[in-house]
């Protein structure tokens, strides 16, 4: 027999899947538009370096840290400058947020996204290698068909039939593997410290190296320039807290299945705002590392989860 509390579970479940959906698309659409902005920034109208974009990104992360980030952990400053692990999470952060914001406008918006997105298939492996995880044959064989994926998206060709990786390509992968590093590195942290610590911690090391490069370059900038900035930097720090929010009420499969989009509407927006095309090779390549990152990224809930650097 249904009691009124029984008759109400489901109206509430489907609200919150409900949110989760709408927060989880905004999340996509955040991620994408940093990702052009960043692109549009590169172009030879502003020929801005990866610099000032990612020194806004660390000031509007700290802002938001401190003014969003709530809970039983405070936001706490000062054990980013003294305990390690919070110092190397935010260097780790930097490596792969800094690889990622040079290479968007090098190797362009879509290409470098799919680059970055490879950080899932190297978490796993570390996972395996200093935490012990279990590397079962099945994902074994999503890394490998990954480690494909990257070699057919790295042809250059007309025909799509020769491989090698340039300096670019090399400074992507380096980046994803620092993101992997960032991911082993939270996984341990949130024992201790709030999401709100750990953000900031990368935010600070962020803004510490970058400000000496960029500051100088601040009464320089027009109007645009500040509007786009601070955009492209509102747009990471929102994408990522609609992100957890979307994982807090939605399964981790539909979660990572939403956050798919995220490179797929970012070549769509490359292909027709910047005329970035791919190979035929290449697109197999960019489905066989979608492909693989979704399965491995909804293998276990609270192991690997898809984040922004």
């Amino acid at each position: 027999m249904k009691t009124e509390s029984n008759l109400n579970v489901e109206p509430d479940e489907a609200k919150l899947i409900r949110r989760g959906i709408r927060v989880m698309i905004f999340s996509v659409c955040c991620f994408t538009g940093n990702t052009l902005i960043l692109r549009l920034l590169g172009t030879e109208r502003f020929e801005m370096s990866a610099a000032l974009p990612l020194f806004f990104r660390a000031a509007v992360g700290i802002l938001i840290a401190l003014l969003f980030f709530r809970g039983h952990r405070p936001t706490r400053i000062k054990p980013v400058f003294t305990q390690k692990k919070l110092i190397l999470r935010g260097i780790t952060g930097f490596i792969g947020t800094a690889a990622y914001y040079y290479t968007v406008p090098t190797l362009g918006a879509a290409k470098a996204t799919l680059f970055c997105n490879t950080y899932v298939i190297f978490a796993a492996v570390l996972a395996a290698i200093w935490l012990r995880e279990k590397l079962s044959l099945v994902r074994a064989i999503w890394l490998i068909l990954a480690v494909i994926g990257v070699g057919l998206l790295a042809s250059e060709n007309s025909e799509g039939i020769e491989f090698g990786f340039g300096l670019n390509e090399l400074i992507a992968i380096g980046g994803a593997i620092a993101a992997a590093w960032t991911i082993i590195l939270i996984r341990q942290l949130v024992i201790e410290h709030g999401n709100g610590t750990i953000f900031m911690a990368q935010c600070i090391w962020i803004l510490l190296p970058v400000a000496f490069l960029s500051v100088h370059e601040l009464p320089g900038l027009g109007a645009l320039e500040w509007g786009l900035l601070i955009g492209a930097a509102s747009c990471a720090a929102f994408g990522q807290l609609m992100m957890n929010e979307g994982y807090r009420c939605l399964s981790v499969t539909v979660g990572a299945s939403i956050q798919m989009l995220w490179p797929v509407m970012t070549a769509i927006g490359g292909l027709l705002f910047f005329d970035e095309r791919f190979l035929p090779l290449q697109v197999v390549g960019a489905v066989l590392i979608l492909s693989a990152t979704w399965r491995v990224s909804v293998r276990k809930r609270q192991k690997i989860l898809p984040t922004s650097n």
